[in-house]
């Protein structure tokens, strides 16, 4: 019997931001995979869907933060092996996600390596509320408004990229700014937008932040899950 991953979207960090399809794919299943930055840290996807699924089987997968892609591709083939094994049996296996699965998910990478070692299964993705729409609602600020447009973009190592895109789009989400933001600074100063900017960090969980002051923040260690979103 074939296997079948559903890959859910647990959303940005409220429990009660969980769609209604997803908790009943997580009802449903009898394993839940949800990925990890460090095998010694607990998993955030799994910290939101805790209380949803005391009686099933959990496995956390390790997907490092680095940009070592040899590192990478060990630690990908290594997930995939084990959901494959599950699948292969015919089990229903829920992969967990921040955010949604389209939008910079490791859902994508796990798909990726499952179907190279040629695993049967079917897959269902459930969509899942992503981060900076939580942080427009945060911040109770209109994304766009008539013929704008938006861009999502995660935070450039080339930030001659990142000009382009703020001369072009209305709007700019920038993901991952943790590392770059002095770089992301000098840009907007350079532009006029020094002021047009809202930092949010961990939004929809209890230590959720937001400012208006980015200067304020160069001296700051910033979290991994922070963004800026650029309102022309």
């Amino acid at each position: 019997m074939k296997g079948k991953l559903y890959a859910v979207g647990v959303g940005p960090g409220e429990p009660s931001l969980l769609t209604i399809k997803a908790l009943k794919v997580l009802e449903e299943a009898r394993v839940v995979a949800v990925p990890k930055g460090k095998a010694e840290k607990g998993s955030l996807a799994l910290s939101i869907i805790k209380d949803y699924i005391k009686d099933k089987e959990v496995l956390e997968l390790v997907f490092p933060m680095t940009d070592n892609k040899e590192v990478l591709e060990e630690f990908w083939e290594k997930a995939a092996e084990k959901v494959g094994a599950l699948l292969e049996k015919g089990e229903k296996v829920v992969f967990a996600t921040l955010g949604d699965p389209s939008l910079y998910s490791t859902f994508s990478y796990l798909k990726s390596y499952l179907e190279k070692q040629g695993n049967s299964f079917s897959v269902e993705v459930i969509p899942g509320i992503n981060s900076f729409s939580a942080a427009a609602s945060l911040l109770q600020l209109s994304l766009v408004e008539g013929d704008q447009n938006l861009a999502v973009v995660s935070a450039p190592q080339n930030i001659s990229r990142l000009k382009e895109v703020l001369k072009i789009f209305d709007t700019v989400v920038i993901l991952k700014v943790n590392k770059y933001l002095e770089e992301i600074m000098k840009v907007l100063e350079e532009m006029g937008l020094e002021d047009k900017g809202y930092f949010v960090s961990r939004c929809g969980r209890e230590d959720e932040y937001f400012s208006r002051d980015l200067k304020g923040l160069l001296e700051e260690k910033l979290d991994y899950l922070s963004m800026i979103i650029v309102r022309k």
